[in-house]
């Protein structure tokens, strides 16, 4: 039997945190890959573009994830913003809640109660493409066809979060 050791950091819902380092140079997007959340920043701009819309979630998550009694299989980063039953932004036949949640070794998925939809996006989409996704689920529910536009973007910072993601990766000792 394997267990899942878990580290998450909530975000507030008030307001985005800032990604400050540790290091004297500022980094692209604000993503440091020696970090053990490189992710931070592409949460901090999800809830950011979720929040100007007027759909603030009611839980933002963001963390990491290593299966094994002891955590020590692959590690897994993850975020999640979840609107609880009854949230007043969702519409009405949605009041079992809905999850949006990023696995960076599985992308985009969105979660009415116990049904998943998983999101045809690139796995570092734009927040504004994710938020979309959200209002367009928030209509259909588990029926939804999510399709995103043709030109979708990825995320602004896309590619320095990829390069953290590449370090992560990395057998401990670096590169064999």
């Amino acid at each position: 039997m394997s267990a899942i050791e878990e580290t998450t950091a909530t975000v507030p819902v008030l307001g985005t945190g800032k990604d400050t380092g540790d290091g004297t140079q500022p980094s692209a997007g604000g993503v440091h890959p020696a970090q053990p959340f490189p992710h931070l920043p592409y949460g901090d701009a999800l809830h950011a573009e979720l929040t100007s819309v007027g759909l603030a979630p009611d839980v933002m998550e963001a963390g990491v994830r290593a299966e094994g009694r002891y955590g020590e299989g692959p590690q897994e980063l993850f975020l999640r913003a979840e609107w609880l039953p009854g949230h007043e932004d969702l519409a009405a036949p949605h009041k079992v809640g809905v999850v949006l949640q990023w696995s960076h070794l599985t992308g985009w998925s969105l979660l009415f109660g116990d049904d998943l939809v998983v999101l045809d996006v690139d796995d570092l989409a734009a927040p504004a493409l994710l938020t979309d996704a959200v209002l367009e689920g928030a209509v259909h529910g588990v029926s939804m066809r999510y399709l995103p536009p043709e030109d979708a973007a990825r995320w602004e910072h896309a590619l320095a979060l990829d390069t953290a993601l590449t370090h992560l990766a990395e057998p401990v000792g670096g590169p064999r």
